[in-house]
């Protein structure tokens, strides 16, 4: 584990007010987890934003395959996106 480095934070008490908030709601034991989580969300939201790289992901689909010409519709859409999935 990394070393733990103590630093000072300051902010507006309505802002502090809504961090507690969201310190509770989402159950976390302090606000130092708090904000380490925030802080690195922030970042990999900044990195995916900047980088140019591939990235892996799924796409679920839900779907009646009963519904009369629903198949062909998704795979015409399918081949039409493919460079973008």
């Amino acid at each position: 584990m990394e070393e733990i480095v103590r630093f000072g934070v300051s902010m507006e008490k309505n802002l502090l007010a809504g961090f507690d908030d969201l310190i509770s709601r989402k159950g976390y034991t302090s606000r130092s987890e708090a904000l380490r989580d925030l802080v690195r969300d922030h970042l990999v939201e900044e990195e995916w934003k900047v980088e140019k790289k591939e990235m892996i992901g799924t796409i679920t689909i839900v779907y009646n395959h009963h519904t009369w010409g629903l198949s062909d519709t998704l795979i015409e859409l399918q081949h039409h996106f493919h460079n973008l999935i």
